[in-house]
């Protein structure tokens, strides 16, 4: 049996958004005062933002990507190779937090807006569609435990309504001009994607 990869390259493109703002809000906190803390976080806040869409995109590439292997294979299911969860022992397993990240930056938006507002004076509002898409990749997590047993395609489980949603694009296509191009961004403008 053939194989397809968990991976097709998208994973090199997105940041430790954790790691990210730890790191920016550790910088922030240490500066004593509030001039300071709004001039350090305005400056950073365009970037902050960049980091969050980086990503949202990341994750509705990853959605699009087990829609395609699943639906390309749907008849003919083929071994998903280069899945590093899947090799984990039954101890990793058990304290693998697989819903890490996206727990803090849904947990991140808040806050962002808050501070936005706090720090600049200028209110912001993540956009919907970002919070959809987060939600569903938290449910398409749960569906399949992390991936920790996704050995084929046809172990893909799909939230329904990433099944019954209109594709009017080419997602292989898609995926590689991202990775050709290094820019996730790219799967954040698509048209029409009604989710």
């Amino acid at each position: 049996m053939d194989s397809v990869l968990f991976d097709p390259g998208i994973g090199e493109l997105v940041i430790d958004f954790n790691e990210y703002i730890n790191k920016i809000y550790s910088q922030l906190m240490s500066l004593r005062s509030i001039n300071q803390k709004r001039t350090k976080f305005r400056f950073y806040a365009n970037s902050i933002e960049k980091a969050i869409k980086n990503n949202i995109a990341f994750y509705l590439g990853c959605l699009l990507w087990a829609l395609y292997l699943s639906k390309e294979y749907e008849n003919n299911p083929k071994y998903v190779s280069g899945n590093i969860f899947f090799s984990m022992s039954e101890s990793e397993k058990q304290n693998y937090d697989y819903k890490i990240q996206v727990n803090f930056l849904e947990n991140y938006f808040d806050s962002f807006e808050r501070d936005y507002l706090y720090y600049s004076g200028k209110k912001y509002t993540i956009p919907e569609q970002w919070k959809k898409i987060l939600q569903l990749y938290s449910q398409f997590l749960d569906l399949n435990e992390g991936f920790v047993n996704l050995e084929k395609t046809s172990d893909i489980k799909l939230p329904e309504m990433l099944k019954n949603i209109n594709i009017n694009f080419n997602i292989e296509n898609l995926i590689n001009k991202v990775i050709t191009e290094k820019d996730l961004n790219l799967i954040l403008s698509i048209e029409n994607l009604n989710m």
